[in-house]
C-alpha cells in the first residue's frame, strides 16, 4: 500500500502558528507604536501652531492698525471684538469658510487645514482673536509613510519568522523523519528491523523505543503464526494423502452409483483441503525465505499440454472450449525453472480460468517468445468485471468472496514466479481476463 504524504504536516503547522503569533504580536505592538507616534506628531504640530499664533498676536496692533502677514503656506484670520461689536481685521484668501468665525476650539481641523485659535485682550478693553493654520496634508503624508513602513516591516518580519520557524521545525523534526523513513521500510512482519533510536533524551527517543518494542512483539507473533502453519501443514499432509488414496480406491471398488457419488464428493473435499494445506505450507516457506527451488530445463509447451490433459475433464464439465496457440516461428520454448513449482503455478491459473470463466465460452492459451523471454498467456471471458485485477496478487485478497478459496493461490503463484526470475501479470481487457507469465529462456 502506497502511503500519501501528509497534507498538513507538523512542520507546516509550526510555521503557521509561529507566523500567526508573530503577526498578531507585531500588529498589536505596531498599532500601539503608531498611535503613540501619531499623538506625539499631532501634539508637536499643535504646539507649533499655538506658538505661531502667540507671535502673530504679539505683532498685531489695533490702534494703530498693524497686521503681520502670514508665511507661505499659512492661512490667517484676525477678529477684534468689544462688547457686542465685532470686526474682522484680516482674512487670508484661502482661509476655510467653515472657520469664518472668532468662536471655536483652540485646535481644530477644517477641510484640509489644521487651525490654532488664540484670544488675547487689548489695551482698549477689546479682545483680539488670532486664527492661524496650515495644511494638514504634510502631517497626513508623514503618517502614511509611517503606516507603510510599519506594514512593510510587518510583512518582512512575518516572512522571516515563518522561514525561521520552517527551518527550525525541520531541524527539530529530523529525528522524527528518520523514524518515519525507517518505519516505512517495514512492509511485512518478517522485516521488522529496529528503527534507529535518537539519543535526544526526549519524547522522540521514547517514541522510537516504543515502536521498536511493538515491532518486536509483531515479529514474535508472526514467527509463532508461521511456525504453526508450517508444523500443521507438515502434520496434515501425510494423513490427507492416505485419506485421498483410500477414498480413490473405495470409489473404484464401489458397486452402485450412490456410493460412487458420495465418495466423489468426499474426494473433492479432500483435494480442496490438501490444496489449502499445500498453500499454507508454501506461504510459511515464502514468508520465512525457506522456499528452495530445484531449477532445471523445462520444455514449457510439453508441460502445458500435460497439465491441460489432466484438466480436460474439468473443462468439459464447465462446457468450455480450449484453444491452444503455439507460435510456429519459435522452435524452442525451454525455460529454466523448478518443474514442480511451475506446474503448481500453471495448474492454479488453469483452475482459476475454468472456475471463473463464463459457461460455454472459449479459453485461449498461447505460447510465444519475446526478447529472451517465453510468454505464456491464458485468457478467459469473465462473468463480471474486476475492479482492480492487479490486487489479485496480494495476500488474502479475493475479488469475489462468494467463491471458494482463501486469496492465497495467486499470491503464492506470483511469489513463486518471482523466485524463478519471472513475472506474473493479471489484467482485464474488454471482458476477458488475461494471466501472463514471462520466464527467461535457457539461452538468456
Amino acid at each position: 500500500m502506497t502511503l500519501k504524504p501528509p497534507t498538513h504536516s507538523i512542520r507546516l503547522k509550526i510555521g503557521l502558528v509561529f507566523g500567526a503569533t508573530f503577526f498578531l504580536g507585531f500588529a498589536g505592538a505596531g498599532s500601539y507604536l503608531f498611535g503613540r507616534v501619531r499623538a506625539i506628531l499631532i501634539e508637536q504640530d499643535n504646539r507649533t501652531l499655538i506658538d505661531r499664533a502667540n507671535r502673530l498676536a504679539e505683532r498685531t496692533s489695533v490702534y494703530p492698525l498693524v497686521i503681520p502677514l502670514p508665511d507661505r503656506g499659512e492661512v490667517l484670520a484676525l477678529w477684534y471684538t468689544t462688547g457686542t461689536y465685532g470686526k474682522r481685521l484680516y482674512q487670508s484668501p484661502r482661509f476655510p469658510a467653515l472657520a469664518n468665525s472668532p468662536m471655536g476650539k483652540a485646535i481644530s481641523e477644517v477641510d484640509t487645514f489644521r487651525l490654532a485659535r488664540l484670544r488675547r485682550s487689548t489695551d482698549s478693553d477689546g479682545q483680539l482673536t488670532v486664527v492661524v493654520g496650515h495644511s494638514s496634508r504634510p502631517l497626513d503624508r508623514e503618517m502614511a509613510r509611517i503606516v507603510w513602513l510599519l506594514v512593510l516591516t510587518l510583512v518582512v518580519s512575518v516572512v522571516l519568522s515563518g522561514l525561521s520557524a520552517w527551518w527550525l521545525s525541520g531541524w527539530l523534526l529530523q529525528p522524527l523523519r528518520a523514524i518515519i523513513q525507517s518505519a516505512r521500510t517495514v512492509s511485512r512482519a518478517e522485516q521488522t528491523t529496529p528503527i534507529p533510536i535518537p539519543a535526544s533524551g526526549d519524547e522522540l527517543q521514547e517514541l522510537a523505543e516504543t515502536i521498536n518494542a511493538m515491532l518486536t512483539r509483531i515479529r514474535q507473533v508472526a514467527d509463532t503464526q508461521h511456525n504453526f502453519f508450517a508444523a500443521a501443514s507438515h502434520e496434515l499432509r501425510t494423513p490427507l494423502s492416505i485419506l485421498r488414496t483410500e477414498t480413490e480406491v473405495a470409489q473404484r471398488a464401489a458397486t452402485n452409483q450412490d456410493e460412487r457419488q458420495f465418495l466423489h464428493s468426499q474426494l473433492t473435499e479432500l483435494r480442496r483441503l490438501s490444496r489449502l494445506v499445500d498453500d499454507l505450507l508454501a506461504m510459511s516457506q515464502l514468508r520465512a525465505g525457506a522456499l528452495f527451488l530445484r531449477p532445471t530445463q523445462i520444455a514449457l509447451e510439453e508441460l502445458t499440454l500435460q497439465l491441460v490433459e489432466r484438466y480436460q475433464r474439468s473443462i468439459n464439465e464447465r462446457k468450455l472450449f480450449l484453444a491452444i496457440d503455439l507460435d510456429d516461428a519459435v522452435s524452442d520454448f525451454t525455460v529454466w525453472a523448478d518443474a514442480d513449482k511451475l506446474a503448481n503455478v500453471l495448474l492454479n491459473l488453469l483452475d482459476n480460468a475454468v472456475k471463473y470463466a463464463t459457461i460455454g465460452t472459449q479459453l485461449n492459451l498461447s505460447l510465444t517468445q519475446q526478447t529472451g523471454l517465453v510468454v505464456w498467456v491464458l485468457g478467459n471471458q469473465t462473468t463480471t468485471p474486476l475492479p482492480d485485477p492487479a490486487r489479485l496478487t496480494q495476500e488474502y485478497y479475493q475479488a469475489d468472496p462468494g467463491h471458494d478459496g482463501y486469496g492465497l493461490g495467486l499470491w503464492i503463484s506470483h511469489q513463486m514466479v518471482l523466485q524463478m526470475n519471472g513475472q506474473l501479470t493479471l489484467e482485464e481487457s474488454r471482458g476477458r481476463f488475461l494471466a501472463t507469465i514471462r520466464l527467461p529462456t535457457v539461452s538468456s
